[in-house]
This record gives C-alpha cells, structure tokens and sequence, in this order.
C-alpha cells in the first residue's frame, strides 16, 4: 500500500461547479470532499452525522438555528453537530471547503429533493 500526498490546491482547481461535493481521500468510516460554495446553500441537517467545515479560501457564514452564525476564514474550521439545522452562505464569491463526514451522507441531509442533491463523485 502506497501513502499518497493531495494537494488541496490541485483537487480544487478540477472543477467548478458550486454546492458539488466531491470525495478526495477515505478513511475508516469517513469521506473526505472538497466543494466550492457560491451563494447560499439550503438549510438542512443531518439527524445522524457531524459535519465538519474547514476552509481554505474564502469566508463562509454558516448560519445555525437557534444561534448566531458562525463566521470562517481560511484556516479556520467548525463542527456542526448532528440533528442541528444549518446554511451555508458565501461571504465572497467563491469558497474553498474540505468536508469530513461519514460515509454515504447526502450533502443535502434531511432535503434530499432539493435542486442541489448531488451524487458523489471521486476526484
């Protein structure tokens, strides 16, 4: 088995449709994704699974209910915890996110007909 360096910047610049998660590395029960965000994105939540957001470029507002926003710049990262409904939304107009999330949860949680449901794709 080989141990493989992903180049962040790489990964990104593969794509650019907003809101796509797309999976970069696996581990144990988890997935690894990279997505650009550009607007907002729906609120949603996911009753069974964490979600974490690092950022590398850009600033996210991801607005929580029943709290303030959370605000995050590059280098800067949050968990949202399960069953907590939450929305993403740009600050500029686009940002770079990694994803940590259990295997097989849909980007979109408990609003799987939402326009911006994706299919999960390997880069």
């Amino acid at each position: 088995m080989t141990v493989d360096v992903i180049s962040l910047v790489e990964k990104h610049s593969q794509f650019d449709e907003p809101w796509s998660p797309k999976r970069i590395a696996k581990l144990d029960n988890y997935e690894v994704k990279l997505a650009k965000g550009e607007g907002s994105f729906d609120w949603h939540c996911h009753e069974d699974e964490d979600e974490l957001f690092f950022i590398s470029q850009g600033i996210l507002r991801i607005e929580i209910e029943g709290q303030d926003p959370v605000l995050l710049g590059p280098g800067e990262l949050c968990v949202i915890p399960k069953g907590v409904r939450h929305r993403p939304v740009t600050q500029t107009e686009t940002v770079h996110i990694l994803l940590i999330e259990k295997a097989g949860v849909t980007n979109t949680g408990d609003n799987p007909d939402s326009d911006l449901t994706q299919e999960l794709v390997d880069l």
